[in-house]
Protein backbone atom coordinates (compact mmCIF):
# COMPACT_ATOMS: atom_id res chain seq x y z
CA UNK A 1 0.00 0.00 0.00
CA UNK A 2 2.93 2.32 0.76
CA UNK A 3 4.10 1.66 -2.58
CA UNK A 4 1.47 2.32 -4.22
CA UNK A 5 0.51 5.66 -2.27
CA UNK A 6 4.85 6.94 -3.20
CA UNK A 7 4.17 5.55 -7.14
CA UNK A 8 0.52 8.20 -7.03
CA UNK A 9 2.50 10.61 -5.46
CA UNK A 10 4.98 10.88 -7.94
CA UNK A 11 2.37 10.52 -10.76
CA UNK A 12 0.80 13.80 -8.96
CA UNK A 13 4.30 15.49 -9.22
CA UNK A 14 5.10 14.59 -12.59
CA UNK A 15 1.48 16.00 -13.86
CA UNK A 16 1.88 19.15 -11.92
CA UNK A 17 5.84 19.45 -13.45
CA UNK A 18 4.17 18.71 -17.29
CA UNK A 19 1.36 21.45 -16.62
CA UNK A 20 4.31 24.33 -14.99
CA UNK A 21 6.50 23.40 -18.33
CA UNK A 22 3.79 24.20 -20.59
CA UNK A 23 3.09 27.89 -19.11
CA UNK A 24 6.16 28.93 -18.91
CA UNK A 25 6.41 31.47 -21.87
CA UNK A 26 7.08 34.93 -20.32
CA UNK A 27 11.44 34.20 -19.50
CA UNK A 28 14.06 35.25 -21.15
CA UNK A 29 15.32 32.80 -23.82
CA UNK A 30 18.50 31.26 -21.60
CA UNK A 31 16.22 31.57 -18.32
CA UNK A 32 13.22 29.77 -20.31
CA UNK A 33 15.92 27.06 -21.47
CA UNK A 34 17.32 26.52 -18.03
CA UNK A 35 14.28 26.23 -16.13
CA UNK A 36 12.86 23.94 -19.22
CA UNK A 37 16.32 21.84 -18.21
CA UNK A 38 15.76 21.16 -14.84
CA UNK A 39 12.16 20.79 -14.91
CA UNK A 40 12.77 17.61 -17.80
CA UNK A 41 15.66 16.53 -15.15
CA UNK A 42 13.47 16.19 -12.10
CA UNK A 43 11.22 14.51 -14.47
CA UNK A 44 13.58 12.36 -14.97
CA UNK A 45 14.43 11.34 -11.62
CA UNK A 46 10.95 10.82 -10.65
CA UNK A 47 10.28 8.66 -13.44
CA UNK A 48 13.66 6.73 -12.25
CA UNK A 49 11.69 6.14 -9.18
CA UNK A 50 8.47 5.36 -9.90
CA UNK A 51 10.30 2.33 -12.23
CA UNK A 52 12.08 0.93 -9.23
CA UNK A 53 8.84 1.19 -6.98
CA UNK A 54 7.01 -0.42 -9.55
CA UNK A 55 9.56 -3.11 -10.29
CA UNK A 56 9.78 -3.70 -6.12
CA UNK A 57 5.86 -4.48 -6.70
CA UNK A 58 6.38 -7.37 -9.22
CA UNK A 59 5.35 -4.70 -12.63
CA UNK A 60 6.44 -5.54 -15.75
CA UNK A 61 8.67 -1.89 -16.19
CA UNK A 62 10.06 -2.79 -19.79
CA UNK A 63 7.90 -0.26 -22.04
CA UNK A 64 8.27 2.60 -19.39
CA UNK A 65 12.30 1.89 -18.84
CA UNK A 66 12.31 1.87 -23.17
CA UNK A 67 10.12 5.49 -22.49
CA UNK A 68 12.44 6.89 -20.31
CA UNK A 69 15.63 5.99 -22.36
CA UNK A 70 13.70 7.94 -25.21
CA UNK A 71 13.25 10.70 -23.40
CA UNK A 72 17.00 10.76 -21.55
CA UNK A 73 18.24 11.16 -24.78
CA UNK A 74 16.36 13.89 -25.85
CA UNK A 75 17.54 15.51 -22.29
CA UNK A 76 21.20 15.20 -23.39
CA UNK A 77 20.45 16.59 -26.80
CA UNK A 78 19.15 19.50 -24.90
CA UNK A 79 22.26 19.70 -22.66
CA UNK A 80 24.34 20.00 -25.67
CA UNK A 81 22.09 22.46 -27.72
CA UNK A 82 22.22 24.61 -24.34
CA UNK A 83 26.09 24.62 -24.35
CA UNK A 84 25.63 25.96 -27.90
CA UNK A 85 23.60 28.74 -27.19
CA UNK A 86 20.53 26.88 -29.07
CA UNK A 87 17.74 28.02 -26.96
CA UNK A 88 15.30 27.18 -28.86
CA UNK A 89 16.17 23.29 -29.55
CA UNK A 90 16.53 23.42 -25.93
CA UNK A 91 12.85 23.89 -25.34
CA UNK A 92 11.54 21.72 -28.36
CA UNK A 93 14.00 18.71 -26.89
CA UNK A 94 13.05 19.30 -23.34
CA UNK A 95 9.01 19.27 -23.93
CA UNK A 96 9.29 15.96 -26.14
CA UNK A 97 11.77 14.69 -23.36
CA UNK A 98 8.85 15.73 -20.75
CA UNK A 99 6.40 13.65 -23.05
CA UNK A 100 8.33 10.86 -22.64
CA UNK A 101 8.86 10.65 -19.46
CA UNK A 102 5.16 11.49 -18.95
CA UNK A 103 4.27 8.59 -20.95
CA UNK A 104 6.66 5.88 -19.14
CA UNK A 105 4.55 7.08 -15.62
CA UNK A 106 1.06 6.66 -17.66
CA UNK A 107 2.81 3.45 -18.21
CA UNK A 108 3.45 2.37 -14.63
CA UNK A 109 -0.01 4.06 -13.41
CA UNK A 110 -1.44 1.75 -10.74
CA UNK A 111 -4.92 2.16 -12.03
CA UNK A 112 -5.27 -0.58 -14.50
CA UNK A 113 -3.67 -3.95 -14.95
CA UNK A 114 0.22 -3.03 -16.06
CA UNK A 115 0.03 -4.96 -19.59
CA UNK A 116 -2.98 -3.27 -20.44
CA UNK A 117 -1.99 0.20 -19.49
CA UNK A 118 1.09 -0.15 -21.19
CA UNK A 119 -0.45 -0.88 -24.39
CA UNK A 120 -2.91 2.00 -24.43
CA UNK A 121 -0.04 4.34 -23.19
CA UNK A 122 2.12 3.17 -25.81
CA UNK A 123 -1.05 3.35 -28.65
CA UNK A 124 -1.61 6.97 -27.11
CA UNK A 125 2.57 7.89 -27.61
CA UNK A 126 2.08 6.52 -30.95
CA UNK A 127 -0.73 8.81 -31.95
CA UNK A 128 0.89 12.19 -30.54
CA UNK A 129 3.98 11.04 -32.42
CA UNK A 130 1.63 10.72 -35.89
CA UNK A 131 0.61 14.58 -34.86
CA UNK A 132 3.74 15.94 -35.08
CA UNK A 133 4.47 14.63 -38.37
CA UNK A 134 1.13 16.19 -39.78
CA UNK A 135 2.95 19.75 -37.94
CA UNK A 136 6.04 18.83 -39.48
CA UNK A 137 4.05 18.19 -43.25
CA UNK A 138 2.34 21.50 -42.78
CA UNK A 139 5.12 23.31 -42.22
CA UNK A 140 6.80 21.92 -45.26
CA UNK A 141 3.39 22.85 -47.51
CA UNK A 142 3.59 26.67 -46.24
CA UNK A 143 7.17 27.53 -46.59
CA UNK A 144 8.63 28.60 -49.60
CA UNK A 145 12.46 29.14 -47.87
CA UNK A 146 12.83 25.04 -48.16
CA UNK A 147 14.69 23.88 -50.83
CA UNK A 148 13.00 21.09 -53.25
CA UNK A 149 15.62 18.38 -52.23
CA UNK A 150 15.69 19.12 -48.54
CA UNK A 151 11.96 19.17 -48.72
CA UNK A 152 12.16 15.71 -50.59
CA UNK A 153 14.76 14.50 -47.81
CA UNK A 154 12.28 15.40 -44.98
CA UNK A 155 8.85 13.73 -46.32
CA UNK A 156 11.29 10.87 -47.08
CA UNK A 157 12.30 10.39 -43.58
CA UNK A 158 8.97 11.24 -42.50
CA UNK A 159 7.32 8.43 -44.55
CA UNK A 160 9.34 5.98 -43.07
CA UNK A 161 9.02 6.86 -39.87
CA UNK A 162 4.64 6.92 -40.23
CA UNK A 163 5.64 3.30 -41.21
CA UNK A 164 7.79 2.44 -38.11
CA UNK A 165 4.92 3.79 -35.84
CA UNK A 166 2.61 1.52 -38.01
CA UNK A 167 4.88 -1.46 -36.94
CA UNK A 168 4.65 -0.08 -33.53
CA UNK A 169 0.57 0.07 -33.62
CA UNK A 170 0.51 -3.06 -35.33
CA UNK A 171 3.00 -5.05 -32.57
CA UNK A 172 -0.20 -3.18 -29.97
CA UNK A 173 -2.77 -4.52 -32.10
CA UNK A 174 -2.00 -7.90 -32.88
CA UNK A 175 -2.86 -11.16 -31.52
CA UNK A 176 0.43 -11.77 -30.28
CA UNK A 177 1.05 -8.41 -28.61
CA UNK A 178 4.46 -7.31 -28.07
CA UNK A 179 4.96 -3.61 -25.62
CA UNK A 180 8.78 -4.15 -25.69
CA UNK A 181 8.86 -4.33 -29.55
CA UNK A 182 6.46 -1.72 -29.95
CA UNK A 183 8.34 0.63 -27.25
CA UNK A 184 11.48 0.18 -29.68
CA UNK A 185 10.04 1.03 -32.82
CA UNK A 186 8.36 4.29 -30.96
CA UNK A 187 11.64 5.10 -29.54
CA UNK A 188 13.52 5.48 -32.89
CA UNK A 189 10.23 7.11 -34.38
CA UNK A 190 10.50 9.51 -31.81
CA UNK A 191 14.28 10.26 -32.58
CA UNK A 192 14.03 11.10 -35.93
CA UNK A 193 11.23 13.28 -35.69
CA UNK A 194 13.26 15.16 -32.78
CA UNK A 195 15.94 15.24 -35.80
CA UNK A 196 13.74 16.54 -38.07
CA UNK A 197 12.18 19.38 -35.65
CA UNK A 198 15.79 21.16 -35.61
CA UNK A 199 16.09 20.36 -39.21
CA UNK A 200 13.33 22.25 -39.51
CA UNK A 201 14.26 25.39 -37.60
CA UNK A 202 17.60 25.15 -39.99
CA UNK A 203 16.18 24.30 -42.71
CA UNK A 204 14.00 27.41 -43.26
CA UNK A 205 17.05 29.84 -43.71
CA UNK A 206 19.32 30.38 -46.36
CA UNK A 207 22.28 29.44 -44.37
CA UNK A 208 20.92 25.90 -43.16
CA UNK A 209 24.19 24.30 -44.77
CA UNK A 210 26.37 26.63 -43.46
CA UNK A 211 24.70 26.04 -39.59
CA UNK A 212 24.91 22.07 -40.43
CA UNK A 213 28.56 22.34 -41.02
CA UNK A 214 29.00 24.94 -37.69
CA UNK A 215 27.75 22.64 -35.66
CA UNK A 216 29.75 19.85 -36.82
CA UNK A 217 33.07 22.14 -36.36
CA UNK A 218 31.71 22.52 -32.94
CA UNK A 219 31.70 18.84 -32.19
CA UNK A 220 35.06 18.27 -33.59
CA UNK A 221 36.17 20.97 -31.09
CA UNK A 222 34.58 19.32 -28.24
CA UNK A 223 36.19 16.11 -29.37
CA UNK A 224 39.59 17.50 -29.12
CA UNK A 225 38.73 19.09 -25.82
CA UNK A 226 37.94 15.60 -24.79
CA UNK A 227 40.89 13.85 -25.95
CA UNK A 228 43.14 16.03 -23.71
CA UNK A 229 40.86 15.39 -20.95
CA UNK A 230 41.13 11.46 -21.55
CA UNK A 231 45.35 12.00 -21.76
CA UNK A 232 45.42 13.53 -18.00
CA UNK A 233 43.50 10.86 -16.98
CA UNK A 234 45.52 8.51 -18.64
CA UNK A 235 48.35 10.18 -17.12
CA UNK A 236 46.92 9.74 -13.50
CA UNK A 237 46.87 5.79 -14.47
CA UNK A 238 43.29 5.86 -15.46
CA UNK A 239 42.34 3.54 -18.18
CA UNK A 240 40.60 5.36 -20.63
CA UNK A 241 40.76 2.98 -24.01
CA UNK A 242 36.93 2.23 -24.29
CA UNK A 243 36.44 6.24 -24.18
CA UNK A 244 38.93 6.84 -26.62
CA UNK A 245 37.42 3.96 -28.93
CA UNK A 246 33.86 5.86 -28.20
CA UNK A 247 35.69 8.95 -29.51
CA UNK A 248 36.49 7.04 -32.50
CA UNK A 249 33.51 6.48 -33.51
CA UNK A 250 32.62 9.90 -32.93
CA UNK A 251 34.97 10.99 -35.47
CA UNK A 252 34.03 8.62 -37.95
CA UNK A 253 30.08 9.70 -37.20
CA UNK A 254 31.30 13.49 -37.87
CA UNK A 255 33.16 12.70 -41.33
CA UNK A 256 30.31 10.55 -42.07
CA UNK A 257 27.91 14.19 -41.64
CA UNK A 258 30.57 16.26 -43.74
CA UNK A 259 30.74 14.14 -46.73
CA UNK A 260 26.66 14.13 -46.31
CA UNK A 261 26.74 17.97 -46.51
CA UNK A 262 28.96 18.54 -48.94
CA UNK A 263 26.52 16.04 -51.03
CA UNK A 264 23.55 18.38 -49.76
CA UNK A 265 21.60 15.08 -47.59
CA UNK A 266 21.30 17.68 -44.79
CA UNK A 267 18.95 15.28 -42.96
CA UNK A 268 21.53 12.06 -43.24
CA UNK A 269 23.96 14.67 -41.62
CA UNK A 270 22.19 15.70 -38.84
CA UNK A 271 20.99 12.16 -38.01
CA UNK A 272 24.83 11.32 -37.72
CA UNK A 273 25.74 14.63 -35.93
CA UNK A 274 23.29 14.25 -33.39
CA UNK A 275 24.45 10.40 -32.43
CA UNK A 276 28.14 11.74 -32.55
CA UNK A 277 26.39 14.22 -29.78
CA UNK A 278 24.90 11.35 -27.94
CA UNK A 279 28.62 9.76 -27.86
CA UNK A 280 29.88 13.19 -26.72
CA UNK A 281 28.04 13.77 -23.97
CA UNK A 282 28.09 9.97 -22.75
CA UNK A 283 31.97 10.37 -22.54
CA UNK A 284 32.11 14.12 -21.11
CA UNK A 285 29.43 11.90 -18.49
CA UNK A 286 31.90 8.92 -17.76
CA UNK A 287 35.36 11.50 -17.47
CA UNK A 288 33.78 13.11 -14.60
CA UNK A 289 32.91 10.01 -12.93
CA UNK A 290 36.55 8.71 -13.65
CA UNK A 291 37.64 11.52 -12.37
CA UNK A 292 36.11 11.21 -8.40
CA UNK A 293 37.50 7.75 -8.46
Amino acid sequence: MLVRRDVAALLIVAMIVATYAASVTAQGDQTKAKMFLQIAENAKEAALEFVESAKAGGKDVTAAVFLIGVGSNLLNQAKVAYEKGDYDSVVARTRMAQEMFRDAFQALSPEKPSAEENEVRLLEAVERARKRILRIREVLSNSTEIAQDLRAQINSRLNQTEGVLNEAESFLKSNAKDASEAARKLAHAEKVIAEVFVLMKYASKESSKHHMEAFLRDLERDISRLRDELEKLEKKGVKVDDLNHQLDQAVNLVKNAQEKVSKNDLVGALADGESAGEIVENVKGEIVNRHRS
